[in-house]
């Protein structure tokens, strides 16, 4: 305690651990508001009334559950049932999952959102029909879109979970090269379900037979039906897809396989059969303007 806060700062910031012995209230609490002006989390384990300050001032006071007094319980964010310090790890990384899978959810959603955006501004950039009129892109976002983001919430946690360094209180749930993921994934759902409606919004035959309109503007009306209904389709079935991408953040699908959350895969399928309702029952296909 003679030293000079640098000098001390200077003696935390070495790896390895430390201990210090005789430590009296005050001292824990310099060494928890020592660690915090460093940058760092700070947990501490407490269970007596000596220890209720520095468990207050901590990012993160944890009591002992059997042998730690009221007063330390009270002080605490957090009480071990057990008084076993494994739990701790346990805990850090269910807290991980829950972080993990909310970033999921939101890389999903995003990124999805992103592609609907860049289809429309394409249309737009383009002079062309719009490939979705609003009743579908509704649909998409609210219904088809939902299961899969749900089950996301339940993804199980990274295997590598605990070998990640922790994250610092300050970082950005957003940095730019996850914003950079998102405006890829959205081009390409983007330009997928584009690029199908123009190869499509052209005169087609049925049983051989060449469909043409006396009136040209007709077309546009009734005959791009079936390119609308391709591109719907095919943000349908890419965004699914793009559930299975929002898995992992850092892991691929071999690390992490869909199977890892069988949630997942009965949202996919949810969301396929609900497609497939509006396009094979003709009260509702009529309703969302597309043809089986």
């Amino acid at each position: 305690m003679a030293l000079t806060s640098s000098q001390q700062m200077e003696i935390l910031s070495k790896p390895g651990g430390k201990v210090f012995s005789r430590a009296e209230p005050r001292h824990k609490q310099d060494i928890v508001r020592l660690l915090k002006d460093m940058g760092e989390i700070v947990a501490m384990t407490g269970d007596g009334v000596n220890d209720a300050p520095a468990l207050k001032l901590a990012d993160i006071g944890i009591a002992m559950g059997i042998t730690g007094t009221e007063v330390a319980k009270e002080a605490s964010d957090m009480v071990l049932a057990d008084d076993n310090f494994s739990t701790i790890v346990s805990a850090v990384a269910e807290g991980r999952s829950i972080y993990n899978n909310m970033k999921a959810f939101i890389r999903y959603m995003i990124s999805s959102n992103v592609g609907e955006v860049i289809s429309i501004f394409l249309t737009a950039a383009l002079g062309i029909p719009e490939c979705m009129i609003p009743v579908q892109l509704l649909w998409v976002n609210l219904v088809t879109d939902g299961p899969p983001a749900t089950a996301l919430g339940f993804n199980p946690a990274d295997v590598d979970i605990m070998q990640k360094p922790p994250r610092k209180s300050n970082d950005a749930l957003i940095n730019s090269w996850i914003l950079f993921r998102y405006l890829v994934i959205g081009s390409y759902v983007g330009i997928a379900t584009v690029g199908i409606f123009i190869l499509c919004v052209a005169p087609y035959s049925v049983g051989g037979r060449m469909i043409t309109f006396s009136n040209p503007c007709d077309y546009f009306s009734v005959g791009k039906v079936k390119a609308m209904t391709l591109s719907l389709s095919v943000l349908v079935a890419i965004e699914m897809f793009n559930s299975l991408n929002a898995l992992s953040e850092d892991n691929s699908l071999v690390t992490m396989p869909p199977w890892r959350n069988p949630w997942l895969l009965v949202a996919m399928s949810v969301s396929f059969g609900l497609h497939c309702l509006i396009l094979y029952v003709p009260l509702l296909a009529d309703v969302f303007g597309i043809v089986h």
